[in-house]
C-alpha cells in the first residue's frame, strides 16, 4: 500500500499531553471535508449489505477518500480489506505507424477523469453538474439511513444528524429521478420500448437493491502520462456498481461492470484497432494489519484472492473475528468469437468469404447470450510483494506501460516486452501464468509463503487477449467478494464457496429468489423496557407476508440483539423466532460446514411451530445480562425469512436482510404519565348477552393507546357465519369489521397501540357432569366433540341430515334415568314403572328397518335370543326409518329455561344380528361391541329441540319426528352415542348425566373495553424537573455508552422538547451552547467548546433554559478528560 501522512501540529498543540503512535489512521478523520459540502456525486460508497467500497467519480476505487487508507470494509462496519484496486488496461495501438504499446486505467494514480467521450477525442466538461456519480437504492423513501449517512459522511453513527440522513436521502431521490439513461446508465424498460421514461421505467440493473453508475474517459493527457506514460487511447468506461441486501452468499459480494468503448482520440484514423488487448483487476488489498497477507488463485474458478498469513489478525480480533478472506472473480471475461472449424481444424468462410461463427457457442453478454461468441476467463493471475524484488511498476513513466504489458500477459513486471521473464512455480519449478494456484485448505500445490513470507501483497486477475476496432465496445464483469468463517483457512474454502453461488447466480442473470421484504419496525422506549413493534402497519406486513418469490413461501421472523450498529447478525444474539404453524421447523440448506469444511446440509433457520408474533417486549440485555438501563443504545434487529416449497431446491430459505434498529429505554416525556404497560391486560366487559365467549385487549405500546372506549360487537354473513367487528366508541370509527377468528388470535391496532383477542368457544359440548355414571365413550367414539368423542351438540358434526338447531340454541340439558329391567333378553332396558315421570315416550327409529330379521339364534349382542319382528312397524321409507313412540328410561330437561323445559327424545336401534331391537332404549356393555360399528347396536339417543309431548295425553308432536332420521333436517340438539360402562350396571333411579352446552357469540353479545391513554399536566412536569440530570457525572474518561474513543459524550436527560443548555466553566467562561426542539429527551455534548475542541478537565455548570414550559435548572458537571494520543503525524 501507498501510505497518506497527514500533519496534526495544531491538534499537537492543544492536546497538552501527546504520545505519539506510528500506525496508520483508520478513524474517519477527514470529516471537516464534508462540513460545508456534502460532495454527493463527486465520491460516493456502495454500501448495501455486508461489505462497503468507496469510489469517485474519475475511476478511484476501493480507497477512501475522506482519509486517503483502505477503502472496502468486510464485515460491513468493522475493518478494511482492500487498500486499493482499479481496472488495468493494455495493448498494441494502431492508429498510426507504427503501432504503439498503451496502458490505461487506475491504480497509485488515476489514469481516466469524469465524462462519457461524445465525439472523437472531446470528452464531456468534468464541471457540468450531470458528470457525476449516480447512486440509487430502491427503498430510499423508507430506509433507515443513518449508517448510510454515517459512512458516507466519516461521521460517528452517534453524530449523525437528522439533517444528514435528510441530504443523503434527498441525493438518493435526485439521482433516482436525474437517472442518466441517455449515457447509457442501465434501467428496466418496464414498457418495451427501448427508451428510458422515468414514469414507467425504473433505473437500476440485475435487481440490486442499490446501484451506482458513472462514466469515464481517458482523452486527458495529463492524467493518462501520470498513471504509466502511455498517452490517451480514446476508451470510454461506463462503469455500474452494485448489491444485494441479503444475507446469503449475495450479501457478501459487490459487482463492477465495466463497458469500455473504443471511441477514438481526436486523431484517431476510423480503422483504428487496438490489437493483443487485455484488462486487468489489480487490488492492493489489506486485510486488517496490511503485514501479514497472502495471495492465491483458484485457476477453475477465474478467482484471485487474499487471506491472511496467521490464525489471527490484529485488526480482527479486536472485534471477535477470525481473519476474513477477500477475492476478485471475472465473471464475465470480454467475448472473442469463436469460427465453425472444418475437418482440417481451418476456418470455415461462407460464399462471401466472411468467416462462419459457431452459433452453438454463446457468450454472456448485457445479461443476456451472444451466439457465436465466448468469454474469456481468467488468463492469468500474478501477484507480487512490496519492497520484494517484484515490485510495482514505475508511475508516471513509459517503463512503467511496458511493465505493466507483461504483467497483463501473466509475466513478471520487467519492461522487456519481447523477452517477458516468466514467473516459476515454487513447488514444480516450471514456467507458469498461474501464480499461487495452490489449495491452502487443504496444504497442496504451490501456496503462498514459499518464497516469500507473509507481508504487504498485490494480485493483478487478467483476461485476454481480444481486438477492439474502433466503436466497438466490451465488458467486463468482476465479483468483489468477502468471506469469514472460524479460521483463516476456512475462511478461503467459505470464499470459494461463495464464488461459486455468485458465479451460478451471474450467468443465470440473477434469476434467483429473493428474501421477503424487510419488516417495517416501530420502537417504543419505555421506562427500561423496549418494545419492538413490526406488526403496528398491515400494509407492510401484507408486503412481507404475501410477496413472495415464485416456490417460495413466507414462513417467520427472526428477532436478534445486536452488540453493536456495526455488528452482523452472527455476532449478536438470537431472541426469539416466530414461525408459522405448519409443521416446518429446521431448514436445513446446502453450506459449507466450517469444522470439516465440506459443503453439507446444515440449519439454516430453526423454527418450532411457535406462532406468528409480530411485537416483542424486552426488558432484559441478552448479552450482557441485567435490566435494561435508560438512557444507554441498545442495538436490535428483525428480519423475515421464507422457505422453498419445492423438494428439491437448491436454495431452501432466505433471510431479509437487518436493518438496524437503536432503542434507548427512558422514562416517559417530561409531564407524562403512561396509562398502561406494555404487556398489560385489560379484559373487556361482557355488556350483553349470554355467551360464553371472552375478549381481553393487550397493550403493546403504551404511547400510543388513546383512553377511548371501544366495543366488540357480533353479526350474521350472508353465508350465514358469525363475525365480529370492533368499533372505536369514542370517534364513532369502525377499526376492524366481518372478522371470523374466533380462537384468541391477536388482532392488532397499531394506530391505537393494543391488541384484541376475540375468544368465541367451539359449538357443541362444553363438559359433563355425573355422580355416578353408567355411559362410556369407549367403544363409541365417533369423532365427536364431547365425552370422549361419544356425544355431540355441534350442527357441524351431525352424522344424520343438517339439524335445523343453530350454535346458538344449543342449551345445557339434564338427563334423568329411571329403573330398568337389567336381565338379558327382549325386556332389557325397559322401565320397570312405565308410570315414572322420568319415564319419555321417545321417537324410534329402525337403521335397515327393509332388510331381512336376524332369526333369534342369529342374535350376537344377547344370550337370549327373541324374535325382533314384533318391533320392525315400518318398512318402507327413506333412512332410519321411524318405527313408533315407545317409553325408555329417561327423560331430558333444557336446564338453562326457568322453569326447566322437558325436551322430546328419541332413539335408533340397528336391524342386524348385533343389533338390540327390542323397543327400549339401552346401549350394550362396550366390552362386547362397539355400540358405532355397524353391525353392532348402535343403539344412540337424541335429544330434540322440542317442548316434550305425552301421546297418552293426547299430545303430539313436530309431525317431522314421525319421519325418517334422514328423510327431514330434524331439530337435534344432541347425539349420544354412548356405550354402557359396566357389564352390571344398569341406569338407576334418581341418576343424572349433564351434557353442558357451549354458549357462542351471537349477534346478542357486546363487549366493552377501555385502555387508558397517556396523562400530560404541569403537575406531573413540576415534579419531573427533579428528574433532570447528566451522566456519567462524574465523566472520568470514558463513557460506556461510547463506541469510539473519538466520539466521547455525556448525556442530559429528562428534558422537554424545547431546551437551551449553557455550559459554562467555574470561571464563568461559556464554553458551550446546546439547544434541541424535537420529541427526544436526551440531548448529548460532545464535551468539546464551540470551536470544536475538547474541553480540559474540570467542573462546569449547566444552565439548562426551558422556554416551552418556562422553568430552568442548574446542572453541575465534573470532566476528568482522557490523555490525548496522535495517531497521525
Amino acid at each position: 500500500m501507498r501510505k497518506t501522512i497527514t500533519a496534526l501540529a495544531a491538534f499537537a498543540v492543544l492536546a497538552g499531553s501527546v504520545a505519539p503512535v506510528t500506525a496508520r489512521d483508520d478513524r474517519p478523520s477527514a470529516a471537516a471535508k464534508v462540513a460545508q459540502d456534502y460532495a454527493f456525486g463527486e465520491r460516493a460508497l456502495l454500501n448495501i449489505n455486508n461489505m462497503s467500497l468507496w469510489f469517485k467519480r474519475d475511476g478511484w476505487s476501493a480507497r477512501n477518500p475522506l482519509n486517503d487508507n483502505s477503502g472496502v470494509t468486510f464485515p460491513r462496519s468493522t475493518d478494511q480489506i482492500i487498500f486499493q484496486d482499479g481496472l488495468i488496461w493494455g495493448g498494441l495501438v494502431q492508429d498510426g505507424d507504427p503501432q504503439e504499446l498503451r496502458v490505461g486505467g487506475q491504480t497509485y494514480a488515476i489514469g481516466t477523469v469524469p465524462g462519457a467521450i461524445v465525439s472523437k477525442g472531446v470528452g464531456e466538461d468534468p464541471s457540468d453538474p450531470s458528470v457525476r456519480i449516480y447512486r440509487i437504492r430502491r427503498d430510499y423513501e423508507t430506509a433507515d439511513l443513518r449508517l448510510d449517512a454515517s459512512e458516507l459522511l466519516g461521521l460517528g453513527l452517534s453524530e449523525v444528524t437528522d439533517a444528514d440522513e435528510a441530504a443523503v436521502r434527498a441525493q438518493y431521490a435526485k439521482d433516482w429521478q436525474e437517472w442518466p439513461a441517455s449515457k447509457g446508465a442501465p434501467f428496466y424498460d418496464n414498457d418495451g420500448d427501448g427508451v428510458y421514461s422515468p414514469s414507467i421505467d425504473e433505473p437500476g440493473v440485475a435487481k440490486g437493491d442499490q446501484v451506482a453508475w458513472f462514466v469515464i474517459n481517458d482523452l486527458d493527457v495529463g492524467a493518462s502520462t501520470s498513471l504509466y506514460g502511455s498517452k490517451p487511447i480514446g476508451l470510454e468506461v461506463q462503469v455500474t456498481l452494485w448489491g444485494y441486501a441479503r444475507t446469503d452468499a449475495l450479501g457478501d459480494v459487490i459487482f463492477k461492470k465495466y463497458q469500455v468503448v473504443y471511441e477514438g482520440t481526436a486523431t484517431t484514423p476510423d480503422d483504428a484497432v487496438i490489437n493483443d488487448m487485455y484488462v486487468a483487476q489489480w487490488s492492493d488489498p489489506d486485510l486488517g494489519d496490511f503485514g501479514d497477507d497472502f495471495a492465491g488463485s483458484d485457476v477453475e474458478l477465474s478467482l484471485g484472492y487474499v487471506y491472511n498469513g496467521q490464525a489471527d489478525d490484529s485488526h480482527y480480533v479486536g472485534f471477535g473475528l477470525a481473519p476474513p478472506a477477500a477475492g476478485y472473480d471475472f465473471l464475465q471475461g470480454p467475448i472473442v468469437p469463436v469460427y465453425v472449424l472444418d475437418e482440417n481444424g481451418e476456418i470455415t468462410v461462407d460464399d462471401n468469404g466472411d468467416p462462419v461463427l459457431d452459433t452453438t457457442k454463446e457468450a454472456i453478454w448485457n445479461f443476456g447470450r451472444r451466439p457465436g461468441y465466448e468469454n474469456l476467463p481468467m488468463t492469468s493471475f500474478v501477484y507480487f510483494a512490496a519492497g520484494s524484488a517484484i515490485d510495482d511498476p514505475e508511475l508516471g513513466e513509459y517503463v512503467g506501460t511496458e511493465e505493466w504489458y507483461n504483467l497483463l500477459r501473466g509475466f513478471q513486471p520487467q519492461p522487456d516486452i519481447s523477452n517477458p521473464v516468466p514467473y516459476t512455480n515454487a513447488i514444480t519449478g516450471a514456467d507458469t501464468k498461474f501464480t499461487l494456484d495452490g489449495d491452502p485448505t487443504r496444504a497442496t500445490g504451490w501456496n503462498d509463503g514459499d518464497p516469500l513470507p507473509a507481508g504487504d501483497r498485490r494480485i493483478v486477475l487478467n483476461t485476454g487477449p481480444f481486438t477492439m476496432a474502433l466503436g466497438d465496445t466490451q465488458e467486463v464483469v468482476v465479483a468483489l467478494l468477502g468471506a469469514v468463517s472460524s479460521t483463516q483457512l476456512r475462511s478461503v474454502a467459505q470464499l470459494k464457496f461463495t464464488d461459486q453461488f455468485v458465479q451460478d447466480a451471474y450467468n443465470s442473470a440473477f434469476q434467483v429468489p429473493s428474501p421477503p421484504a424487510a419488516p417495517a419496525v416501530r420502537l417504543a422506549e419505555l421506562d427500561q423496557t423496549i418494545v419492538l413493534d413490526w406488526g403496528w402497519d398491515p400494509s407492510s406486513v401484507a408486503t412481507t407476508e404475501g410477496s413472495q418469490s415464485e416456490g417460495f413461501a413466507f414462513e417467520g421472523y427472526n428477532v436478534y440483539q445486536l452488540p453493536s450498529a456495526e455488528a452482523t447478525l452472527a455476532q449478536g444474539v438470537k431472541l426469539g423466532t416466530f414461525d408459522e404453524e405448519n409443521g416446518v421447523t429446521t431448514i436445513l440448506g446446502i453450506d459449507l460446514d466450517e469444522t470439516s469444511g465440506i459443503v453439507l446440509d446444515v440449519p439454516q433457520q430453526v423454527g418450532a411451530d411457535f406462532g406468528l408474533r409480530r411485537n416483542l417486549r424486552l426488558s432484559t440485555d441478552a448479552l450482557r445480562g441485567g435490566p435494561l438501563v435508560n438512557g444507554q443504545d441498545y442495538y436490535f434487529a428483525v428480519t423475515a425469512y421464507n422457505r422453498a416449497t419445492g423438494e428439491a431446491a437448491a436454495v431452501t430459505t432466505l433471510e431479509s436482510s437487518p436493518q438496524l434498529l437503536i432503542a434507548t429505554p427512558q422514562s416517559p416525556p417530561l409531564g407524562t404519565r403512561y396509562g398502561s404497560e406494555a404487556d398489560q391486560v385489560f379484559p373487556a366487559t361482557h355488556t350483553a348477552g349470554a355467551s360464553d365467549g371472552t375478549v381481553t385487549a393487550s397493550v403493546v405500546d403504551p404511547t400510543q393507546t388513546t383512553g377511548h372506549e371501544y366495543q366488540v360487537s357480533y353479526a350474521t354473513d350472508a353465508d350465514g357465519n358469525t363475525v365480529w367487528n370492533l368499533r372505536d366508541q369514542t370517534m364513532g370509527s369502525a377499526l376492524l369489521s366481518g372478522q371470523t377468528d374466533q380462537d384468541g388470535n391477536a388482532f392488532y391496532i397499531g394506530s391505537d397501540g393494543f391488541e384484541v383477542r376475540v375468544s368465541g368457544p367451539p359449538a357443541g359440548m362444553k363438559d359433563w357432569d355425573a355422580a355416578e355414571r353408567w355411559w362410556t365413550w369407549a367403544g363409541a367414539e365417533w369423532g365427536a366433540e364431547g365425552f370422549g368423542g361419544a356425544m355431540t351438540g355441534d350442527p357441524n358434526n351431525q352424522w344424520f341430515n343438517a339439524t335445523t338447531v343453530t350454535p346458538a340454541d344449543l342449551r345445557t340439558v339434564e338427563v334423568r334415568f329411571t329403573a330398568v329391567h337389567e336381565e338379558e333378553g327382549e325386556n332389557q332396558y325397559k322401565p320397570l314403572d312405565i308410570n315414572n315421570e322420568d319415564v319419555s315416550y321417545a321417537y324410534r327409529y329402525l337403521r335397515g328397518a327393509s332388510g331381512d330379521i336376524p332369526a333369534p339364534g342369529d342374535l350376537t349382542t344377547s344370550a337370549e335370543g327373541y324374535d325382533f319382528a314384533p318391533y320392525v312397524i315400518n318398512t318402507e321409507g327413506d333412512g332410519y326409518i321411524f318405527q313408533d313412540r315407545v317409553p325408555i328410561c329417561l327423560s331430558a330437561w333444557d336446564i338453562e329455561s326457568d322453569p326447566p323445559r322437558r325436551l322430546e327424545v328419541g332413539f335408533l336401534e340397528n336391524l342386524a344380528p348385533g343389533g338390540l331391537v327390542n323397543g327400549a332404549y339401552g346401549p350394550a356393555w362396550y366390552n362386547t361391541i362397539s355400540n358405532v360399528a355397524g353391525s353392532g347396536p348402535r343403539e344412540w339417543l337424541f335429544i330434540f329441540d322440542l317442548d316434550y309431548t305425552n301421546p297418552n295425553e293426547g299430545q303430539n308432536s313436530d309431525i317431522l319426528l314421525n319421519s325418517g332420521l334422514y328423510t327431514e333436517a330434524l331439530p337435534h340438539m344432541w347425539i349420544v352415542f354412548s356405550a354402557r360402562r359396566q357389564e352390571a350396571f344398569f341406569p338407576q333411579e334418581d341418576a343424572t348425566f349433564t351434557l353442558m352446552a357451549n354458549h357462542v357469540n351471537t349477534a346478542s353479545d357486546v363487549f366493552s373495553f377501555t385502555i387508558p391513554g397517556a396523562e400530560v399536566s404541569d403537575e406531573f412536569a413540576a415534579e419531573d424537573l427533579k428528574k433532570i440530570t447528566v451522566f456519567p457525572n462524574p465523566y472520568y474518561g470514558v463513557n460506556e455508552a461510547e463506541t469510539s474513543r473519538y466520539s466521547k459524550f455525556v448525556t442530559f436527560s429528562h428534558l422537554p422538547p424545547a431546551t437551551k443548555i449553557r455550559i459554562f466553566d467555574l470561571s464563568g467562561t461559556l464554553v458551550r451552547v446546546l439547544e434541541k426542539d424535537d420529541p427526544d429527551q436526551f440531548l448529548r455534548w460532545d464535551l468539546s467548546n464551540d470551536n470544536g475542541l475538547p474541553v480540559a478537565s474540570g467542573m462546569f455548570i449547566a444552565h439548562i433554559d426551558m422556554p416551552g414550559i418556562g422553568k430552568s435548572k442548574i446542572v453541575k458537571l465534573a470532566v476528568i478528560a482522557e490523555q490525548q494520543f496522535l495517531e497521525n503525524f
